[in-house]
């Protein structure tokens, strides 16, 4: 993520320093402030336009990216890092009744003859409410407590905003530019950009992949935990670790949960959700048997057949079971391909140990998986230390669950002195 971040705004410096009359002698605070404002707002149209890339679920990038999971957190942060710069585009500008106070008016050369200028007064009158509504957008954004479901439609208007903000660009890029590389790369982006919006805008994103299917079995445990079974209608393939959106009320929209079975070419498909919000504590009393539902995929590459470490531990917090119980029903049918692993199911209870049974099942037929089931109200919270020392210092880390419990996986390997590198993490949060 930092390196595509990076390399992005890097790019959007490199173009903007071949505009840069250096010599110029007019090297004054106003000639500052206009650098300044173009400087902003192409790094910002370049973020704005990777986003808009980024929001049709691209299947081909999920192999440099490290699967879908990272593209949505580097969606998150080029999105924050959009919005930072146009606030500082726009503060910037703002900037000229306080520059006019202290310094003085500018001298100005006279404008350019240039058709677009027509259309100059209302690219600017639109650029400041589209910043004013991305401002909006980044507070709820971060406030987690906002109902997600009114968040999923605010964020959809995100593609007009950007085909607003396409005319700002367009409309307001110094005319010399078109004759330069940075020209060649606002037109390029925009354009991208635009087909991007367009087809977000008209329901298409991920309609490649979309399947109907209908629920065959509910299962609620105790926990509160929901198991859906599905039937996909047409062909469906997918591999252990793999997550799909699940749509079972259109108004609600799509949801990610991670596929908790193997394929076993038959098209049925398990979820098991947690009622983490809103939308799924309702949702026992929302599904039945028979229901018409709509899925989504597969995506993701929380694989670890992509690991070449000697040893493997899998460390499953409450519901981040899901993955690693489709792993081993993958490994049941060839047992000599499993990998030397010590698998961790970490649970509050015996409640919340939805998936021990099944795991313990289908551990007893993989002599290389060691199960350790740790309940934390009756041994106490396990630390993250006394995990990775059930295997070698070689060993490679898998983990999904709560976020705060995987970075304190990642500061104990890096107590123990063991590479980043080895630590596999599901970013499981598409907000």
């Amino acid at each position: 993520m930092k390196k595509v971040l990076g390399s992005t705004l890097a790019l959007a410096v490199l173009l903007w320093a071949m505009t840069v009359p250096w010599q110029d002698p007019a090297m004054n605070v106003w000639w500052w402030r206009n650098q300044i404002l173009l400087l902003t707002g192409l790094g910002a149209w370049a973020l704005m336009s990777l986003i808009m890339v980024l929001s049709l679920r691209p299947v081909w990038l999920e192999r440099p990216l490290g699967g879908m999971d990272k593209i949505y957190r580097l969606h998150k942060w080029a999105g924050i890092g959009a919005i930072v710069l146009s606030l500082l585009h726009y503060g910037t500008q703002l900037s000229k009744d306080l520059l006019i106070a202290l310094v003085g008016r500018p001298v100005r050369a006279p404008r350019a003859d240039w058709w677009l200028n027509t259309f100059r007064h209302l690219a600017e009158d639109m650029g400041e409410w589209a910043v004013w509504f991305l401002a909006a957008m980044l507070v709820i954004t971060l406030w987690q407590r906002f109902p997600y479901h009114v968040w999923r439609y605010l964020h959809k208007l995100l593609a007009g905003v950007y085909l607003v903000l396409a005319f700002h660009a367009v409309v307001l890029v110094p005319p010399a530019w078109w004759a330069q590389p940075a020209g060649a790369f606002v037109a390029a982006a925009s354009l991208v950009g635009v087909l991007c919006a367009v087809r977000s805008l008209a329901g298409r994103i991920g309609s490649s992949r979309r399947h109907a299917a209908q629920v065959v079995d509910v299962q609620v445990h105790p926990s509160g935990v929901v198991e859906l079974e599905c039937r996909v209608q047409g062909t469906w393939k997918h591999r252990a670790g793999q997550f799909a959106f699940l749509t079972l009320q259109a108004g609600e929209g799509h949801h990610p949960f991670t596929l908790v079975n193997a394929d076993t070419g038959d098209g049925r498909l398990r979820f098991a959700i947690k009622a983490l919000g809103d939308y799924t504590a309702r949702l026992a009393q929302q599904v039945a048997v028979g229901q018409q539902v709509w899925v989504e995929g597969p995506y993701g590459r929380f694989d670890f057949r992509q690991d070449r470490a000697p040893e493997q531990v899998w460390v499953a917090a409450g519901i981040g079971a899901t993955p690693f119980v489709a792993w081993l029903e993958s490994l049941v049918a060839n047992p000599a391909q499993a990998p030397v692993v010590q698998l961790h199911y970490c649970v509050r209870n015996t409640e919340e140990a939805v998936f021990a049974e099944r795991m313990q099942q289908l551990c007893a037929q993989l002599p290389s998986v060691t199960l350790h089931i740790h309940h934390s109200d009756v041994t106490g919270k396990v630390a993250a230390d006394a995990l990775l020392a059930s295997a070698g210092p070689q060993a490679s880390v898998w983990f999904c669950g709560p976020q705060g419990f995987g970075q304190a996986l990642r500061d104990a390997m890096q107590r123990l002195g063991r590479g980043q590198g080895r630590f596999h993490q599901e970013l499981f949060q598409m907000r």
